[in-house]
């Protein structure tokens, strides 16, 4: 939305990011403090949880590519071997996807430039594994998930429940799948960062 061509995404003042600390969304934090004893069962992380008021930190999301000049933005998970995280300490039914979908979602207005550029209603996520893994997708979570998100895309609100009257279906639409085969295929004189 509001972008008319993939040149203009990738114009001007491109910025990568490694390990990029996008903030969780307060309306997930005040969701979780009311619901905690829904999402999490075990009495000593329960009793770790009283008097706390921030119940999730921020996501480390791997890889982020953002336009500064137009807000657009891709949001990179890789994975080589190992699966998606299935939960977080004090929601045992927050998966990894889920999360950086919701850091993908929010807006980030106090963090530093150019990171306080993007827009969410422009930001992909990118999900990067090997091609054995996309073309065998049940020996991951995150080929059950992604499929899941794709095929079903109201399948997000319940795993986003703090998040209402969302567009699932646009959400879903951007919601992207490689590998890292797929890279090797690019040419290098397209991309500034693979020369």
């Amino acid at each position: 939305r509001g972008l008319s061509s993939w040149e203009e995404c990738f114009d001007e003042d491109l910025h990568l990011f490694f390990e990029a600390k996008l903030p969780s969304p307060s309306s997930y934090k005040e969701w979780l403090l009311r619901n905690l004893t829904e999402r999490q069962f075990i009495p000593y992380v329960l009793d770790s949880a009283d008097g706390k008021v921030n119940l999730e930190g921020a996501t480390n999301v791997d890889a982020l590519l953002l336009n500064s000049r137009n807000g657009f933005a891709i949001i990179i998970e890789a994975k080589v071997v190992s699966d998606i995280s299935y939960e977080i300490t004090y929601d045992t039914m927050r998966n990894q996807i889920a999360r950086n979908i919701d850091v993908m979602l929010e807006e980030n207005k106090g963090l530093c430039y150019p990171l306080d550029k993007r827009a969410p209603e422009k930001t992909l996520f990118l999900l990067i594994t090997p091609k054995l893994f996309k073309d065998n997708p049940s020996s991951r979570l995150y080929g059950y998930t992604f499929k899941e998100y794709n095929t079903n895309p109201e399948a997000l609100s319940g795993d986003l429940p703090h998040r209402e009257h969302c567009d699932w279906q646009n959400i879903s639409s951007r919601l992207g799948w490689l590998t890292w085969e797929d890279f090797t295929r690019v040419r290098k004189d397209c991309c500034r960062w693979l020369k």
